[in-house]
């Protein structure tokens, strides 16, 4: 498991990651002696992709995985599309992965924008069989996947109309509380750590002549970014060798808001 954040701001959608691989041996230990990246442009530059969890599809590393399928995906424009068939894909590959054990639990995201009528809005899309999750871990782990769109069916999100949704990005922005979805391991701990460093960079911005609330998307990475190190730190300093599932670096892509 990892640690993967989705930021939704007023110019345009940002995807990060950490970089940790975790291998697991068959007496239950675990490595992570390699890294790989969780996040990338996929199908194509303008859809966004992000993952924790199973890092492995039909014995292929994830990425390699979705290079072997990429051309299925070739036509696909729409967000909405490219998910579900991503979803009929993933569900059957591990079917076979998982026939004779327990599922791993995978948690995928899809991210870009789509027109509705005549504007340009983002969406976001979950594929993962997490059933259910608790204070602390994913408690509900299944064979079955789901494919949802979460971002407009969000509770913040979901009485703003399409019109305004932009400028309602732009206000929670400014107030330094831009929306954001995460994924990972123990989540309350970055929870709590997440809203600290959140509480520190609004103070500098407040207080300090070289930081400034972010106005565009590159500067909205860097907070990404800070995130996703911030929590390979903790994983570093309070975790054994063999227990650092977050670290290793971070990845971000991102794609700005259509004109």
């Amino acid at each position: 498991m990892s640690i993967l954040v989705i930021e939704v701001l007023h110019e345009g959608l940002i995807f990060g990651a950490d970089r940790n691989i975790t291998t697991e041996y068959g007496d239950g230990t675990t490595t992570q002696e390699r890294q790989s990246s969780k996040v990338l442009k996929w199908p194509h530059n303008k859809c966004l992709f992000g993952f924790v969890g199973a890092a492995q599809m039909g014995n292929l590393p994830m990425i390699d995985w979705l290079g072997t399928i990429k051309d299925d995906f070739r036509d696909m424009d729409s967000v909405k599309a490219i998910a579900h068939e991503l979803h009929k894909k993933v569900q059957m590959q591990r079917n076979k992965d998982d026939a004779h054990k327990s599922p791993e639990a995978l948690i995928i995201h899809i991210g870009g924008f789509e027109k509705k009528d005549v504007l340009w809005v983002p969406t976001v899309w979950s594929i993962r069989n997490t059933h259910r999750i608790g204070r602390f871990d994913y408690l509900d782990i299944r064979h079955e996947f789901c494919c949802t769109e979460v971002f407009w069916t969000n509770d913040l999100i979901k009485d703003v109309d399409a019109s305004e949704i932009r400028r309602f990005l732009k206000v929670l922005a400014k107030q330094f509380k831009p929306f954001w979805f995460h994924q990972g391991l123990d989540l309350f701990t970055f929870n709590v750590l997440e809203r600290a460093i959140k509480s520190a960079f609004r103070l500098l911005c407040e207080q300090h002549p070289n930081h400034d609330i972010p106005t565009t998307l590159h500067q909205w990475e860097k907070h990404v970014r800070m995130q996703v190190l911030m929590y390979g730190a903790y994983f570093e300093a309070f975790r054994s060798k063999g227990e650092q599932f977050v670290g290793g670096g971070s990845d971000i892509v991102s794609t700005l808001w259509p004109t």
